[in-house]
């Protein structure tokens, strides 16, 4: 490896699922947070002949960062994103056999990349998922789920209780700002944005970028900031929200979407789901629980 770059690999956890709904700018992903009821009578043992915790694995991805600190190369990362809690009742089950694999793997850092309580509000189930991380470098961003954006709402009720129940469970939580990380000698930064950037004002989005200097690693709930983000700024950005979904159920996002909307002609397009955006390079996880459907077809668990 050549001495100008460092190598920041990444161990990341997902478990692929389609979801629904669409984001302000347009873009379909993630789940809607919904107060509607919903079924429950599919079993992921009916669906796929095993259990959801069964399907969960571990994926490696290494991605080069320019000008990384040398106490920082190789470090590793676990990823979690789209716990989708209250959703289904394997979802909880599902979100703990993740974080118990990513600890397993033995990583330097946690990331959790938005949408834990997708429906109702049992906060306390998202705390018993986090446990395992207790006391462990933990860093997390809010989804869509996790926050209502409402401008009528006088309290984001959601997002109070989101950020209250990852705080107790000892998770420092990003909401456009960077926390610092020290690793074998050598400081940088991991800096985390809200899940709503992608809709505000353009003179917003260049204050929140202004206000987080350049950083190793960027986090985001939506994968359109790596569309926003100044060039050369965050050259590692992770993201969730899409679910990498490839059912043909109308409303579901699929990953051609962003292949053809989103990051038209960008290298390595497609299951990969790497992407080098204005000289950074974003991964899109796909995931820990089931969405609105327990099901997929033509995107295998990974």
């Amino acid at each position: 490896m050549r001495s100008t770059l460092g190598a920041l690999a990444l161990s990341l956890l997902f478990f692929l699922i389609p979801a629904c709904g669409r984001d302000a700018g347009g873009a379909r992903g993630g789940a809607a947070r919904a107060d509607a009821a919903v079924p429950d009578s599919l079993s992921p043992r009916s669906v796929y002949g095993a259990t959801a915790v069964e399907n969960v694995r571990v994926v490696p991805v290494e991605i080069e960062v320019r000008d990384l600190p040398p106490g920082w190369s190789g470090m590793r990362i676990a990823a979690l994103s789209d716990f989708q809690l209250g959703l289904w009742s394997d979802n909880e089950q599902v979100a703990r056999a993740a974080v118990e694999k990513a600890v397993a793997a033995r990583p330097d850092i946690y990331v959790l990349l938005g949408d834990y309580v997708a429906r109702g509000r049992d906060y306390a189930a998202l705390e018993r998922v986090l446990a395992p991380l207790r006391g462990k470098p933990v860093f997390a961003v809010l989804g869509h789920a996790d926050d209502e954006d409402d401008p009528r709402a006088a309290v984001d009720s959601t997002e109070i209780l989101t950020v209250q129940a990852l705080a107790r469970a000892g998770v420092t939580v990003l909401r456009n700002a960077r926390a610092r990380y020290i690793r074998q000698g050598d400081t940088a930064f991991i800096a985390g944005v809200e899940p709503y950037l992608a809709r505000r004002p353009d003179w917003r989005k260049a204050e929140v970028f202004a206000g987080l200097p350049a950083s190793p690693v960027l986090l985001t709930h939506m994968p359109v900031v790596a569309a926003l983000a100044p060039t050369d700024k965050y050259p590692a950005i992770l993201s969730g929200h899409t679910f990498c979904g490839q059912v043909e159920v109308p409303g579901t996002p699929r990953l051609t979407w962003l292949n053809t909307e989103v990051f038209p002609g960008t290298p390595e397009p497609g299951t990969r789901r790497i992407y080098r955006i204005r000289g950074n390079t974003l991964f899109v996880t796909c995931g820990v629980g089931f969405s609105f459907i327990p099901v997929r077809l033509g995107a295998a668990p990974e």
